[in-house]
């Protein structure tokens, strides 16, 4: 084919094909839900999926991140322009080679695949299942300290060139006192090698030197230097916190029968789902741990998701105690310990991953059980791009990884119930009965109705609900009264011209506060006088405004309609001090609309 066409008055330049020796797939972060196809020059080949790549991408060519999801692909189709790099046509040769236009990478950036294949294959069904572009997938689950290296430095270490039987005879040919210190102090150290070489400010601090022996025994190929990758960060969980159990735990018959039924489906090492139903504090965490550990000693690793309000330092402590490696990710870690939590999980020196609905992504090799605890709640779904929910997420990888999943709760969600009916891999083992044979609590239910009017006004809580307060507090025991008002009121009304105080950003009503100490005078405005024993807050925009004390448009008096926890506080004052602790309940007791008490 000649360069240049002249079937027209100017002369036309056909781009000139170009053969790679290799194609890779890479899928970016971005709207566009396919993946596209880059040439790599045999200069930076190979590499490998999972790994991320530097490359042009849009007519601009600006430099984009993104993952390389296949790779030596295939000649693609001629007519799919949207997966080549380029907006130019893609040209074939007549000797079917792969020759075609295409943008080449310039970059890879990682030394080592961040994404394995278990988890490229979940990020597939992910993009898939919940219609999502796979580079954001693939974003989501390397979390982004890892991708920056945060809290990742590198430092000098030095260590001895020589071999352990050259020391004496090195040592006589050395005249500098320093020398002779630093290559003692190395040879003691056993630094001998990259792996056990000693960082060089430590070294001088040691023999007290400076730099200038370094350098003559460098020079003189007796030391080596190199550079060694350090993660500085704090620890996940700190030294001295863990809690000490006291005594065995002996587990009850429910949950002896319901450990062997796991244990049964975890040692079959096929994928299956059970589903924990028990009752709240019936020891569901105490199996999560048995079967954990049985799974431990078959060589294989667990991961333990729970809800974002569940991970406090007590639950983490308690699998703390009980393993030895463990690994710990959730939004309250720092950006580095975020990213040494990973890079200890993917170098396998963590046998146990504890998180939120993040962790299902942990780089965890040959998994065996993943535990979603509350699996009911709310928390497990991810409101952002890509949206997905942990506990469908969880039981996938599972099955791709041929590992047993556990669904624990006490009130499971519907689709699980209907789930464990319908699906072949699904089971349900129960715990009807809480530990140690402790009573469940009680419900009362009281109709304010028809209760007697024992003072004037609005009489907030009823007399049995009275009387268990008096009598709780009396065995100096704590109550607790949840209502789910803040406020006074919840709204300042006008029953003569149905006037209604309003906020003027947004338009909601006003929620009137009392004030701890009410002002001196009354402020005066040309609305009238206002009151002076709180003001009026908006809950939405947190505006505050003075409260009149009559109406603006008809003069008349105004009404605090609705009940708040500051009126709940004033309307009845037991004669005994008021509680400050809190205790798990033995009793509640609902007294009135939206309020209840719980007593020890």
């Amino acid at each position: 084919m000649n360069k240049y066409r002249t079937d027209s008055l100017f002369a036309v330049e056909e781009p000139e094909e170009e053969t790679y020796g290799h194609i890779i797939r890479v899928a970016f972060e971005s709207a566009a839900d396919t993946e596209f196809d880059y040439a790599l020059p045999d200069e930076i080949w190979p590499v490998e999926i999972g790994q991320r790549v530097e490359a042009p991408f849009g007519r601009k060519n600006k430099l984009h991140t993104g993952f390389c999801v296949d790779i030596d692909k295939s000649k693609p189709d001629p007519f799919d322009k949207l997966r080549a790099g380029s907006s130019t046509p893609l040209r074939f040769a007549k000797d079917d080679n792969k020759r075609y236009k295409l943008k080449r990478i310039t970059k890879v950036i990682d030394k080592e695949p961040l994404v394995n294949a278990e988890l490229m294959e979940l990020a597939r069904w992910i993009s898939s299942y919940y219609v999502c572009p796979l580079g954001q997938v693939l974003a989501a689950i390397v979390p982004s300290a890892v991708k920056r290296g945060a809290g990742v430095k590198t430092q000098k270490s030095v260590y001895l060139n020589i071999k352990a039987a050259d020391f004496e005879k090195t040592i006589e040919q050395l005249r500098g006192k320093k020398q002779k210190q630093i290559v003692t102090y190395l040879k003691n150290q056993g630094a001998f090698n990259k792996e056990s070489s000693l960082e060089m400010q430590a070294l001088l601090d040691a023999v007290e030197s400076g730099r200038e022996p370094l350098k003559n025994l460098a020079q003189k190929q007796i030391i080596k230097t190199a550079q060694k990758t350090i993660m500085k960060s704090l620890p996940a969980i700190p030294d001295g916190m863990s809690i000490r159990t006291r005594g065995r735990i002996v587990l009850n018959q429910d949950q002896e029968k319901a450990l062997e039924s796991i244990k049964n489906g975890t040692d079959s090492d096929r994928f299956g789902v059970t589903l924990l139903y028990g009752v709240t504090d019936s020891g569901k965490t105490e199996l999560y741990i048995r079967v954990i550990q049985a799974v431990l000693k078959k060589g294989r690793r667990a991961i333990v998701l729970l809800p974002e309000i569940a991970l406090t330092a007590q639950t983490v402590q308690r699998f703390n105690e009980r393993f030895e490696k463990i690994a710990v990710m959730h939004s309250g870690l720092t950006a580095s310990q975020r990213n040494v939590q990973w890079q200890k999980i993917k170098s396998g020196q963590a046998d146990v991953v504890i998180g939120a609905r993040s962790a299902v992504f942990a780089p965890l090799a040959k998994l065996g059980l993943i535990v979603v605890d509350e699996e009911h709640e709310s928390s497990y779904k991810q409101d952002t791009a890509p949206r997905y929910h942990g506990r469908d997420v969880a039981i996938k990888r599972a099955q791709l990884a041929n590992a047993h999943c556990i669904l624990g709760s006490a009130t499971p969600s519907l689709e699980t119930l209907a789930n464990c009916r319908s699906k072949k891999h699904f089971n349900v083992v129960r715990l009807p009965k809480r530990v140690m044979s402790l009573p469940m609590p009680q419900m009362k239910l009281v109709d304010m109705r028809q209760s007697r009017v024992t003072q004037k006004g609005i009489d907030l809580i009823s007399e049995p609900l009275a009387e268990r307060l008096k009598v709780t507090l009396e065995r100096k025991e704590q109550a607790i009264l949840l209502l789910n008002r803040r406020g006074y009121s919840n709204f300042i009304f006008c029953p003569s011209c149905k006037y209604t105080l309003h906020c003027r950003n947004c338009d909601a009503t006003l929620t009137f506060h009392r004030a701890s100490t009410p002002r001196r005078d009354k402020m005066s405005t040309i609305s009238g006088k206002h009151m002076r024993s709180g003001y009026a807050i908006c809950h939405y925009c947190l505006a505050q405004t003075l409260v009149p004390e009559k109406c603006p448009l008809c003069g008349k008096g105004l009404a605090m309609i609705g009940l708040g926890s500051q009126r709940l506080k004033n309307s009845r004052r037991p004669a005994s001090q008021e509680s400050t602790a809190i205790r798990w309940p033995a009793e509640t007791i609902t007294g009135f609309s939206g309020i209840s008490v719980r007593a020890t």
